[in-house]
C-alpha cells in the first residue's frame, strides 16, 4: 500500500492600520512598513501600493521564486531573471476583480543546453506556484530566454 505524503500547514500574518482619507499602512513582524491605498482609478494617490499592485506582485514575485526553485531542482544555471506583470481588473459577474494577470520573465541561463528545461520548469512554476493555485485570475507566462548565445522565445 502506497503511503499517502504527508503537508505541513503554514500561517501568515499581517495587520493593517487605517491612517486617513483612503490611505493606511500594511505591516508584519519583522517586515518594514507599506504604505497602501487606493489605486488612482478608485480616488487614490500615485505614491503609495493599492491592493491591485500587491496582488499582481505577489505572483510575479512567487513565480519567479519557483521558477527558480524548479530551476535549482533541475541542477540548471540562472544568470538572470527580470520580470514585468500586468493585470486587468474588470467588471464581471456583478464585481470588480482581477480577471487576467500576465506576466514576462527575461531569463537568462547559463547554457544552451538548459533553454528546454528552462521551458519545461516555466510549466511546473505556473502548476505549481500557490498564488496562482489561489486566485481565479487567469495567468498567462510569456517568458524570453537568453544566454550568451542566443535569444529564444
Amino acid at each position: 500500500m502506497e503511503q499517502k505524503k504527508t503537508y505541513r500547514t503554514f500561517q501568515f500574518e499581517n495587520v493593517v492600520a487605517w491612517k486617513s482619507d483612503l490611505r493606511g499602512t500594511l505591516s508584519a513582524s519583522g517586515h518594514s512598513d507599506v504604505e497602501i491605498g487606493n489605486p488612482l482609478v478608485f480616488k487614490g494617490t500615485p505614491d503609495v501600493w493599492c491592493p491591485e499592485d500587491l496582488l499582481i506582485g505577489s505572483l510575479n514575485a512567487c513565480l519567479m521564486l519557483t521558477f527558480l526553485y524548479q530551476m535549482q531542482r533541475r541542477k540548471l544555471q540562472v544568470v538572470a531573471y527580470e520580470s514585468s506583470a500586468q493585470g486587468t481588473l474588470e467588471h464581471s459577474d456583478g464585481k470588480h476583480r482581477i480577471t487576467r494577470i500576465v506576466v514576462r520573465p527575461r531569463i537568462s541561463l547559463k547554457s544552451d543546453h538548459d533553454l528546454e528545461a528552462a521551458r519545461e520548469a516555466i510549466k511546473d512554476t505556473v502548476d505549481s506556484c500557490m498564488i496562482t493555485n489561489s486566485i481565479l485570475a487567469t495567468v498567462q507566462m510569456d517568458p524570453q530566454f537568453n544566454t550568451a548565445l542566443t535569444t529564444a522565445q
